[in-house]
């Protein structure tokens, strides 16, 4: 189960590079020339969903001390890809959601590190 949340999770990367989720829409601005770009939700909640998924199978398969630790694990982990597929794909708000979600995650880890002894 470990691979295949490995799998999972890097599947949802590798569909944000190979399709990302914006589509170019039939319209140009006219002040700047450039062709209009919108989002495509469906493509962005797969891409998403497989992070998270395969984040969550990773987290069932590891052993972890208290359920700060694994919640903190899961945050940092989902944050990562979210950050990486909102780079990516100039999406700037699901860029800085997942900087500020895997911060909270390693704030969150290490609270749960400290409560019971481990550093």
């Amino acid at each position: 189960m470990k691979w295949a949340g490995l799998i999972v999770y890097l599947l949802g990367i590798a569909l944000s590079i190979v399709r990302p989720p914006l589509d170019r829409l039939a319209c140009i601005d006219m002040t700047t020339g450039q062709v209009m770009t919108g989002i495509n939700p469906f493509f962005l909640v797969l891409e998403l969903g497989l992070i998270m998924v395969g984040a969550l199978f990773l987290a069932l398969n590891h052993e972890f001390k208290n359920y700060h630790e694994r919640n903190g694990w899961l945050a940092v982990s989902t944050g990562l890809g979210f950050a990486f597929v909102g780079g990516y794909s100039k999406i700037y708000e699901l860029l800085l959601f997942g900087i500020a979600l895997a911060t909270l995650g390693i704030i969150v880890y290490k609270i749960g590190r400290v409560k019971h002894g481990g550093g």
